[in-house]
């Protein structure tokens, strides 16, 4: 079995792997809006995703972290919810979240459920090094602010709703 496709059966704080999954040292992804966080590198999974999605993985990360982290970080999101209640994340329930935001995203369905692996991992990988308050720091803050954008960009569009 290709080493993209082993996922860890569930992760805790305490648990997560001290080095990533790929056995790679870190490298500087953006997280964040204008921000850049040394994340855990991963060729494997970024080499797959770039494979699968047919773009480079930081423009791929982009999209996906928006996904994800409002999934994780913000109430009503399944790996919230895991979260909270149970203080880990199962990479099934990763996976399902992967899914559904690659669905959001447009991402051609032939290769979604390879994609949705290799992103999860790389979203676990990440969670496991970083911690998940470093993953949700500030992302209600942003989430607020997109709303507002969407909004006004409605209230611009169709002036008379």
């Amino acid at each position: 079995m290709p080493n993209w496709l082993i996922l860890p059966v569930k992760w805790t704080s305490n648990s997560a792997p001290s080095t990533p999954l790929s056995g790679a040292k870190s490298s500087s992804v953006a997280w964040r809006r204008g921000e850049s966080i040394n994340l855990p590198a991963a060729p494997e999974q970024q080499a797959v995703i770039e494979r699968a999605a047919g773009e480079p993985f930081e423009s791929f990360w982009q999209k996906y972290r928006r996904h994800a982290r409002r999934d994780l970080c913000l109430p009503g999101g399944l790996l919230h919810g895991q979260w909270q209640k149970w203080r880990d994340l199962q990479s099934k329930d990763a996976v399902k979240m992967s899914l559904a935001a690659l669905a959001g995203m447009g991402i051609s369905t032939a290769n979604v459920p390879v994609l949705a692996v290799a992103a999860s991992v790389f979203l676990l990988n990440v969670v496991g090094n970083i911690g998940i308050e470093a993953v949700c720091e500030g992302s209600a803050e942003e989430e607020a602010e997109r709303k507002k954008a969407l909004e006004e960009s409605a209230k611009k569009t169709n002036p008379n709703a």
